[in-house]
């Protein structure tokens, strides 16, 4: 038997760019206004940012700024802890977080912020959109399980019209000041969306979908108002989950060999899940679709062995939003 096994979450290149547990507050304002500047960061590198912040107040508007962009925003805020991910480009970027009041102050802590790198990446950095955005991860057939498949692809916007509101659209909307994704040619339903429901100039959605490795994809923003802005960028690896199941490779290995995963916490330490198996012509579930399946947050490591279940009869599924596959290999006999 021989082991063998890829890191496909680069740990040599990841690292902690911001801990700040401490707590800020702003006094009450409705002008947008700095609640805290946390400093610069300095990436060598297009690179995914993480995030994660605490906020302890409710009753305002906030949205995130690096650089020169803004990657998330949420109005009318209540507590919790909030995450992200986006793919920024290289250079010395200001971490800034932004509010404005509409009852009492604002208060944020815990903020965390570092980079994050995979094998097998693409992505279209942060920047202002101006042109459809074509993406492509390219193929690889020299993973010990086999070949590439399929990539998750995650696009996040912000969307801001002076002195309007502005909305997301979904196929069938027509809102003020709307703002429309299409991949591939067809308008698709944001994944999540904050709507800007008054003039608070601060709108943001994001998108995920599974598309095939090899092929380029192309991601155009329609917008109801030509003078809206939208900050925008696309990350798409195979590596990355989300919310319903992925089938990231192509199994292709000796039969009686045993096939590993390790599945890891991102921007989220969601339940994260694994199932070897194909949905039957006529399905009664998970149990009986899936000969091996396991589930769990944290560290998640998933072993099976292919000795009944031929290998080129089934898929391996992956999911959980905000959660990654950090290692895949296989014992070969």
């Amino acid at each position: 038997m021989v082991l063998l096994v890829e890191q496909v979450r680069q740990l040599t290149n990841e690292s902690n760019l911001i801990d700040d547990s401490a707590t800020y507050t702003r006094s009450f304002s409705r002008s947008w206004g700095t609640l805290k500047n946390y400093g610069n960061i300095v990436l060598s590198a297009n690179s995914l940012v993480v995030f994660s912040f605490q906020l302890n107040t409710s009753g305002y508007n906030i949205r995130l700024k690096i650089g020169s962009y803004y990657v998330w925003g949420k109005n009318n805020v209540g507590t919790g802890t909030f995450t992200g991910i986006a793919y920024v480009a290289s250079g010395t970027h200001a971490v800034v977080v932004e509010d404005s009041s509409s009852g009492a102050g604002s208060s944020i802590s815990n903020f965390k912020l570092g980079k994050a790198k995979f094998t097998d990446e693409a992505g279209s950095a942060l920047n202002n959109y101006s042109s459809t955005i074509n993406l492509t991860v390219a193929n690889r057939s020299t993973l010990p399980v086999g070949s590439l498949k399929n990539a998750v692809f995650m696009v996040r916007v912000w969307a801001k019209t002076t002195g309007a509101q502005t909305n997301f659209e979904n196929p069938g909307d027509s809102l003020t000041n709307g703002v429309s994704l299409s991949v591939d040619g067809s308008q698709i339903t944001w994944t999540e969306r904050n709507q800007d429901d008054a003039n608070y100039e601060n709108a943001s959605a994001t998108y995920y979908c599974t598309l095939t490795v090899g092929s380029s994809h192309s991601f155009a923003i329609t917008k109801d108002n030509s003078s809206t802005t939208v900050n925008i960028n696309v990350y798409a690896c195979p590596w990355l989950l989300f919310g319903s199941n992925s089938e990231p490779v192509a199994m292709n290995f000796a039969q009686n060999s045993t096939l590993y995963l390790m599945l890891e916490p991102l921007d989220l330490n969601p339940t994260k899940s694994v199932k070897v198996g194909k949905k039957r012509a006529v399905s009664f579930g998970d149990s009986t679709d899936y000969f091996s399946s396991a589930s769990g947050t944290g560290l998640l490591v998933y072993s099976y062995l292919f000795d009944a279940v031929q290998i080129d009869t089934v898929s391996l599924y992956v999911s959980g939003l905000g959660a990654c596959i950090s290692h895949i290999g296989v014992d070969v006999v």
